[in-house]
């Protein structure tokens, strides 16, 4: 069966060194048959960002981005907005655990999680409720296998608010986990960016892929040492593992079987942070990039950059994620007003879900 074409991709972005009451991230709608932008509109803010000690990320920004079926799901810092094909805000989900959420998957059962700040990978029903946890710092094996002194790092308190940056403390996020796909025989596959070793008296960093069974077993597929910034996002092309190389600023392709790096793309930019990756069929990828903002397109067998996407945007601000949107949802109406959360009040009124404060 041919792949379905993509004509539109959802892309979040975030913007590093924002002054707390300014905007720190966009969600935007880019029309691939036009080649331009044909929505934008400012993301909701964390709650926590006046308590947020980070001067670069932190909790700023709009993070993942996911569709299924008819359920289109976009995050931020610790809040998942879960909207219909109409772009009506039919919920808005959070809980104490997700903490500096990074990536999303939805699928039937729920929406996968990515909670960053404290190494947890969460399976969210589309009710709100938490299914299943899996506390990749418990894991004996995984520790041991990423080259950890420790036989397991500090536990989850459950009493603590994990969504409070100044609440959770040091010595969390040890693991990075960024992002996460599904694998063409339906596992669940993750992209540890920055594994941090050590952190006195000099921090060790390193990145992993890994594969996720039912069970919760978690499994290495690629450890690549001496990482400086986190690397990105993972997806799985037969037996290829494609991830974003944010340390040398490529789009990757890693031969599973032969257990080496078969292709890698340059992506462009004056400071390139390659971050999203997209599927959108005949053998291309869409990644994004900053210095310019731009998403590009790339045909990875042939090794080559095809197509440029510029999306505007303001300094510092980098692609986050990137999502096919597919022909069953409508288009989003462009807000009118001088209100920059116009769209987001406006997609909640009539459902259940809580209206948005900027």
């Amino acid at each position: 069966m041919p792949e379905p074409t993509v004509r539109r991709v959802a892309v979040t972005s975030a913007i590093r060194h924002v002054v707390p009451a300014a905007v720190s991230g966009y969600f935007r709608v880019l029309d691939l048959e036009r080649g331009r932008v044909s929505f934008v509109t400012p993301s909701p803010e964390s709650t926590f960002r006046t308590r947020d000690p980070n001067p670069r990320g932190g909790t700023r920004g709009a993070r993942g981005v996911s569709v299924h079926g008819d359920r289109l799901v976009v995050a931020n810092a610790e809040r998942l907005f879960v909207f219909d094909t109409s772009w009506r805000l039919v919920a808005e989900l959070s809980d104490r655990l997700m903490a500096d959420v990074h990536d999303v998957l939805a699928d039937e059962r729920g929406i996968w999680v990515a909670a960053t700040g404290c190494d947890l990978l969460l399976l969210v029903r589309w009710d709100g409720r938490i299914e299943r946890e899996v506390q990749l710092r418990r894991d004996r094996d995984l520790l041991q296998a990423l080259g950890f002194r420790e036989r397991s790092l500090r536990r989850i308190d459950p009493e603590i608010d994990w969504r409070d940056p100044r609440a959770r403390g040091e010595g969390y996020e040890r693991l990075h986990v960024n992002s996460l796909a599904r694998g063409e025989n339906g596992e669940l596959l993750a992209s540890l960016g920055r594994v941090a070793r050590t952190i006195e008296p000099q921090p060790e960093f390193s990145s992993a892929l890994v594969e996720v069974s039912a069970k919760g077993e978690v499994t290495i597929l690629y450890l690549r040492p001496s990482t400086v910034v986190p690397n990105h996002n993972v997806a799985e092309d037969g037996d290829l593992l494609v991830y974003n190389d944010s340390n040398r600023d490529r789009l990757v392709a890693y031969d599973r079987v032969r257990g080496e790096e078969v292709r890698s793309v340059s992506v462009p930019g004056g400071t390139p942070w390659a971050r999203g990756l997209a599927r959108i069929g005949g053998g291309r990828w869409l990644v994004g990039s900053q210095a310019p903002l731009a998403v590009y397109e790339i045909d990875l067998e042939r090794g080559e950059v095809v197509e440029e996407y510029p999306l505007g945007g303001a300094k510092d601000e980098t692609v986050y994620g990137l999502c096919p949107i597919p022909d069953g949802f409508g288009e989003p109406r462009q807000p009118l007003g001088d209100d920059p959360y116009e769209f987001w009040k406006r997609a909640a009124v009539s459902t259940a879900a809580t209206p948005i404060g900027g």
